[in-house]
């Protein structure tokens, strides 16, 4: 049987299958890191179609309800009243970030009268990018309440916190997790009011 030797630096070396195994697992392991944490390109500038378009005013009190695009955290505080809000943290031009709001529009009808769904566009307003340690979009959570002027967040698991770190969700959540977590936000403010 013929060894196969490899050059390092003025030696030969015998060759390793080991570590090309190393090396490829670990470029396919940052691949996937790449590819499923969501968006990390900002750059919007191409991707300005096919977009839900977006209510601004969170006192429209008409039937139909709409996507509440967050221009200042008193928005925030005043759809509070009403019931648990589903905030996500993205930006027009993240695609997963489009079809995290394609999620939210097939929702708005089933809680249209109990919960409120606000987006928050961190091109245009990077100061909530720092406020609600974003590292990757989208970045969705579930405020169920304010207490002590600070948010209580609702998680997966049904228990509440104040640390949106062990509440958010990374990338684009499905429909069926985001509506189970709703319910429990809005049973925990029918039981506590």
């Amino acid at each position: 049987m013929k060894r196969l030797y490899t050059r390092q630096g003025k030696e030969l070396v015998p060759f390793s299958p080991f570590s090309l195994v190393k090396t490829l697992s670990l470029f396919i392991f940052f691949c996937f890191l790449l590819f499923s944490s969501g968006c990390t390109d900002l750059d919007d500038s191409n991707y300005e179609e096919g977009f839900i378009e977006i209510s601004k005013n969170v006192s429209d009190s008409g039937s139909e309800m709409e996507l509440i695009e967050v221009a200042n955290l008193s928005q925030v505080d005043e759809a509070l009243k009403k019931g648990p809000v589903v905030l996500k943290i993205g930006s027009k031009g993240c695609i997963p970030c489009g079809k995290q709001e394609e999620i939210f529009s097939e929702l708005l009808p089933m809680y249209q009268d109990s919960a409120s769904f606000m987006l928050i566009d961190i091109k245009q307003h990077p100061e909530f990018a720092k406020e609600f340690g974003v590292r990757s979009i989208p970045d969705t959570c579930i405020i169920a309440d304010i207490e002590s002027e600070k948010y209580i967040y609702m998680r997966q698991d049904g228990s509440k916190s104040q640390e949106r770190t062990s509440a958010r969700f990374l990338g684009v959540t499905d429909k069926e997790t985001l509506s189970e977590t709703l319910k429990k936000a809005i049973e925990s403010r029918k039981a506590e009011g």
